[in-house]
């Protein structure tokens, strides 16, 4: 219940445009507009926690830029184009989504403030990587299950990558080679920022004990093929000896023509749908699981598995889940393909005996995405690129 008052409460008070944000200018240097989230800063007497990252990120965002001395102006995400008209060549910096759709409107924004260094925010890889990948994955499933009629999903439609990539000085991007290195060909700085997770997570020492070898976490958010559920369904339905828990919506009805009677025939697997990461359920979960599994095809950096990390569930994810350095505390699935993630679940099964410790190494290892790494780092980021102006 409270998860859905928090959503209400975020689409009740969103609003195209918040101007004139200086909470936490000490001194006014000049003015910073964003391209990313306006409900936090209508909302944050009410909902503090911000307990989704990108909710607390773009406030966050804007604080930082006070603090440089930038007065900040926030436009929506969801503005269209009449929206962005009304923006005025007034900057000195712009930051924006532009990696996906919900940043369809980057370019047009950044040729409205060609005074302004214009920086763009990367939450996924290189869109036209991105939508090649999606699409084979997609495909992928077609060829096991030519009889299931499915959509892709995930797929980004709206950016002009020629035109995004003509109206950027610099990148700033989330995740590990796979994601941040398909923006190198651009020639343009390329920074990377460590994104944040709940502040609520952690780990009590007696709890890595606790952890169950034989338990396993699918926690993802929608686009399920492109996540590779699908993978994952069909593996743990031939190995009744291991419980599997799904955390992830349950509204894609194509996909469920799959899902759902894989789930009904094996009683090991658990579809827990929509889980809040502030809730009780999530705590009690993530105690028992051993290991997080996300064979994803498209990730900047998966949250998801970020998220579990908190509390100490070792990750089994492909590369381009965007995870830097799985193989020192988790475990990298070579490819997204149903044998490569049999062949890697019954490598982890044998190894019972690192588990404690890999659970150690990976609750260690999610310090880097905690609030206070996501601010140091971006405010390093955003003083290298203002220095050049």
């Amino acid at each position: 219940m409270a998860s859905l008052i928090k959503r209400a409460a975020y689409k009740l008070a969103r609003r195209k445009f918040v101007r004139g944000f200086d909470t936490f200018c000490t001194q006014k240097n000049g003015r910073a507009l964003m391209y990313y989230k306006t409900e936090e800063f209508l909302l944050r007497g009410f909902l503090q926690d911000f307990s989704h990252p990108n909710n607390w990120e773009s406030f966050a965002m804007a604080t930082v830029l006070n603090k440089l001395g930038y007065v900040v102006d926030v436009i929506d995400r969801t503005a269209d184009l009449n929206d962005v008209k009304k923006i005025e060549d007034v900057y000195d910096i712009f930051i924006g989504l532009g990696a996906g759709d919900s940043g369809q409107y980057f370019a047009d924004i950044a040729e409205r403030v060609p005074n302004a260094i214009k920086v763009l925010y990367a939450m996924g890889p290189e869109p036209d990587l991105s939508n090649r990948i999606t699409k084979a994955r997609h495909e992928y499933f077609r060829e096991r299950h030519p009889d299931i009629p499915v959509q892709d999903r995930r797929l980004i439609l709206n950016v002009d990558t020629e035109r995004l990539y003509k109206n950027t000085d610099a990148v700033i991007a989330l995740g590990n080679e796979f994601s941040i290195g398909s923006y190198r060909h651009l020639g343009k700085p390329l920074h990377r920022v460590y994104l944040s997770t709940y502040p609520g997570l952690h780990m009590q020492y007696a709890e890595f004990a606790k952890k169950d070898p034989k338990t396993f976490l699918y926690f993802g958010g929608n686009g399920n093929i492109t996540k590779g559920l699908d993978l994952v369904l069909e593996v743990f339905a031939k190995r009744p000896d291991l419980t599997l828990y799904i955390g992830a919506p349950s509204g894609e009805e194509d996909f469920n023509a799959f899902a759902k009677p894989i789930m009904s025939a094996s009683p090991n697997i658990h579809h827990l749908g929509f889980v809040d990461v502030t809730s009780a359920r999530f705590s009690e979960i993530t105690a028992i699981c051993g290991y997080g599994i996300l064979p994803s095809s498209s990730e900047g950096c998966a949250t998801s598995v970020t998220t579990c990390m908190r509390r100490g569930v070792v990750p089994v994810v492909t590369l381009e889940s965007g995870i830097e350095s799985v193989e020192d505390f988790g475990y990298l699935i070579p490819e997204g393909t149903v044998e490569s993630v049999a062949q890697t679940v019954d490598m982890i099964v044998q190894r019972a005996d690192a588990l404690q410790e890999k659970s150690i190494k990976t609750y260690i290892e999610s310090f880097k995405y905690t609030q206070d790494s996501y601010r140091r780092s971006l405010e390093e980021i955003l003083i290298t690129i203002l220095a050049k102006k």
